[in-house]
């Protein structure tokens, strides 16, 4: 993911002031021990990435990222994450996350920032390399795919007690995504939508929410269920302005796991399906000198199911490090659009666990747009 470093250093104290403001007041002494009433956590990871396929046999990425959460008072915190990357082939340091958090009641904390979506359940909980089974993420769920890598904007979290079951809500207000017509650089943009920009390009907000579900009392079972919608995506000014063209996604998710007493192991499932319906409109035919538009049904869908297994009850010291997954996805996009058409995708992977903290993944992938693709993947987290 792209971002500017200047940002990543300026949007904290500019989110404090903002919303913490009216409540300001002289700061104490330089020598005053108030100072030393901040309690700060200091934790993060790396991975390098190892790939091989018919074009190419190297590593291919290096990541590190430093996350800070910081206890300013009793009911204030402050998490950040800035995340150096070389995917690109270069050196990206860019803000993960910069978000200020207020627990305003027992079970309500209220935030605002840049956050990691809340919109589904894989991206911005299960998609980090040290909690991803897998070293690739399924097809529709990275970038390029249905809905948001981070989001900037406010919203309130929480959890309920409801006799034995517990439910977790999430609901929030986001500049949410802009919507691409299409440029000569690049025709095949027209109906995708930007979710990464610092700045909203209209007055239009998203809002959106996620609740989920946990029946039972060992908390082995949630289900969940999230949407968002901006009913103006468009930049000012445009036709596509004027018309309204909005968005809505939803996405419904499931995260299962049962020990298994007689193969000494644990078996964890999950999935996800998601979905994104564009309003209707049309878009200009890039290079054509007569003015012609053309319009497609912008509606695409992305789905996942995974299993995992691992003997961590074995007595044998190698087989209870070892875990064995399977992966299935598709990714449905409009089929009249230029960036139009379907991949499937099927995903092997071994792990074998050197510590806690500390992963080698060995990855195979067959997907129907680009074919056999291998890669080992080492992610420590401290």
């Amino acid at each position: 993911m792209k971002k500017n470093l200047l940002l990543a250093l300026g949007i904290q104290p500019l989110l404090f002031s903002v919303m913490f403001g009216q409540e300001a007041t002289q700061p104490p002494p330089v020598n005053s021990s108030q100072w030393g009433n901040i309690k700060t956590i200091t934790t993060g990871g790396a991975q390098i990435n190892y790939a091989h396929d018919t074009v190419q046999s190297g590593f291919v990425e290096a990541k590190f990222s430093l996350m800070t959460l910081s206890q300013i008072s009793q009911k204030l915190f402050l998490i950040s994450e800035l995340e150096v990357e070389t995917g690109d082939g270069a050196t990206d340091i860019g803000l993960e996350q910069a978000q200020l958090c207020y627990k305003l009641f027992p079970n309500m904390t209220i935030y605002a920032g840049r956050f990691l979506p809340k919109f589904g359940k894989y991206r911005g909980m299960l998609g980090e390399g040290f909690l991803n089974r897998m070293s690739t993420d399924p097809v529709g769920f990275g970038d390029g795919g249905v809905g948001p890598m981070v989001e900037t904007g406010i919203g309130a979290v929480g959890g309920l007690q409801m006799g034995y079951a517990k439910i977790n809500y999430d609901i929030y207000m986001s500049n949410g995504p802009q919507l691409l017509t299409g440029s000569a650089d690049d025709p095949s943009t027209a109906g995708q939508f930007e979710y990464e920009s610092y700045f909203d390009n209209n007055k239009n907000k998203a809002v959106g929410g996620r609740i989920g579900l946990l029946p039972f009392p060992n908390s082995c079972l949630e289900i969940g269920a999230s949407g968002l919608m901006e009913m103006n995506a468009a930049d000012p000014g445009t036709h596509w302005d004027s018309a309204g063209v909005g968005v809505t996604f939803y996405a419904v998710d499931i995260n299962y796991y049962h020990s298994l007493d007689f193969m000494k192991s644990t078996l964890r499932i999950m999935g996800e399906y998601k979905g994104a319906n564009a309003d209707k409109t049309s878009y200009p035919a890039i290079g054509d000198s007569t003015g012609a538009m053309y319009t497609f049904d912008n509606s695409s869908t992305a789905y996942y199911v995974q299993a995992t297994l691992r003997p961590t009850k074995s007595d044998n010291a190698f087989l209870k490090n070892l875990e064995i997954a399977a992966r299935y996805s598709e990714f449905t996009r409009p089929k009249d659009a230029l960036w139009g058409g379907k991949s499937t995708q099927r995903t092997l992977g071994i792990n074998y666990w050197l510590n806690w903290n500390c992963v080698l993944k060995f990855t195979y992938q067959n997907q129907s747009d680009i074919g056999n693709f291998y890669q080992g993947q080492f992610v420590y987290r401290f």
